[in-house]
């Protein structure tokens, strides 16, 4: 058997000697922490309807509506449309057509003709 000049070393010092040396590194040599994205900003709109009253709608995504009216929150999905955006639950159809100050909007029952509110956007917040 031959014997290598070399002395024999062990693994373990050296593996710690490469731990210490990795851990020396300034926090500037570090990549920073990736950031989310801010969330886009979720606004408010106010239609004002024929009847007096006032229906507020967001729109989180672009496939949902949360409508209020007469004190309470519904969520409704975007469904096709021949024109407009029309959003639908088990109770609701809200029909929007066009954008900004003017928009009108129709609060209906679903699948009956009975139309609950004609209105037109007046208000943007957030």
């Amino acid at each position: 058997m031959t014997r290598s000049p070399f002395p024999a070393v062990t693994a373990a010092p050296l593996i710690c000697a490469l731990l210490l040396a990795g851990g020396c590194a300034s926090s500037a040599d570090r990549p920073a922490p990736a950031q989310a994205a801010p969330a886009p900003a979720v606004k408010l709109l106010t239609y004002r309807c024929e009847s007096g009253a006032r229906v507020r709608a967001t729109y989180p995504t672009d496939s949902i509506a949360l409508v209020r009216y007469r004190g309470e929150t519904r969520e409704l999905q975007v469904v096709r449309a021949a024109s407009g955006v029309r959003y639908v639950n088990d109770d609701l159809e809200w029909w929007t057509k066009g954008s900004g100050t003017g928009a009108t909007a129709m609060l209906s029952q679903r699948d009956s003709d009975n139309v609950l509110e004609r209105c037109e956007q007046v208000a943007v917040e957030g």
